[in-house]
């Protein structure tokens, strides 16, 4: 079983991964042949009329969990070996306590099961892209394009963040609400300008003077008005139109915890995908099994119960 509980403090072990992980691939090295389009691994596209950047998370599987519960227990077994030596120093700072006349310290906290944990599942395989090392630079129409080469799986957008695990994290994580898309070996999935360009407005609530019924009544619906990005496009370059590739297949995706204590956000509406109702998600593709928890079809969003998707939401919001 994934441990998630919260850990006492002090008996939180960081097992946390660098967040490039994934391999900027160039246009230049491709052409010369320094890098490649290999079968065993996957790759994913991003294009836009700016530079961007962003965090992808891989979403566990069943080796990522096997290789978590491995560490997990290891870790355990390294605090608990050394708990016997803490609690008789402590032992010790309590009769020199009581000699001295002073309070007596507090006892250390057994580590046990049921209060250890490492770091999140989540940060195992996290994918940054821009805004630098960007796969092509077009003039004509003006535009920025990325290219990582990543472990196949299911990815979920986390939101534009910047940083670097030395320096700290900025931007807003997609916590109350993101997609999410699926990414196959020896093929390069292709996101197109999705991420700039296909999430509406997002207002504060829902419009009443639209007249809606049924299943809409009650979601965040995206108002229409100038976008600055465009519409949404997917095509891949020149370059590498002769590989494998399909364009990605998003859906909506429940919540998740801000992991980097950054400010705390949800991805705008996107029409046909992602929709809500007050904090709820909805999955607006039609007839399709959510990819996320806390995702409700539209016709269940009245009678939706709260929940928690991947993760506990409780964090607060921090600049």
């Amino acid at each position: 079983m994934i441990r998630t509980l919260m850990s006492a403090v002090g008996l939180a072990v960081a097992i946390l991964p660098s967040v490039c992980l994934a391999q900027a691939i160039e246009e230049k090295n491709l052409l010369s042949g320094k890098a490649k389009i290999e079968p065993d691994v996957g790759y994913i596209f991003v294009n836009g009329s700016v530079r961007q950047a962003g965090l992808l998370l891989r979403l566990p599987d069943a080796e990522t969990i096997a290789a978590y519960e491995k560490d997990w227990s290891e870790a355990l077994a390294k605090v608990q070996a050394k708990y016997p030596k803490k609690l008789k120093a402590w032992q010790d700072r309590v009769e020199t306590a009581r000699l001295t006349g002073k309070a007596p310290p507090e006892p250390p906290i057994e580590p046990t099961p049921e209060n250890f944990a490492i770091s999140a599942i989540e940060l195992r395989n996290p994918v940054g892209f821009g805004p630098q090392y960007a796969f092509a630079k077009a003039k004509d129409p003006d535009g920025f394009s990325y290219l990582m080469k990543v472990k196949p799986g299911r990815y979920v957008y986390y939101g534009q963040l910047f940083g670097a695990p030395s320096s700290g994290y900025f931007g807003t994580c997609y916590c109350m609400g993101t997609v999410a898309f699926d990414v196959k070996a020896g093929m390069i999935t292709d996101t197109g300008n999705f991420f700039l360009a296909a999430p509406g407005t997002d207002p504060a609530f829902p419009p009443r003077s639209e007249k809606v019924s049924g299943s809409e009544i009650g979601l965040y619906r995206p108002v229409a008005g100038a976008d600055q990005f465009g519409a949404v496009t997917f095509g891949l370059p020149q370059t590498l139109q002769n590989y494998p590739s399909e364009r990605a297949e998003f859906r909506a995706y429940g919540k998740l915890d801000n992991f980097y204590g950054v400010t705390i956000g949800r991805m705008p509406p996107v029409p046909g995908v992602l929709a809500y109702d007050r904090d709820r998600i909805v999955d607006l593709k039609a007839n399709a099994e959510p990819v996320g928890g806390a995702v409700v079809e539209p016709g269940d969003a009245a009678s939706a119960q709260d929940g928690l998707g991947a993760g506990a939401t409780g964090s607060s919001e921090s600049g």
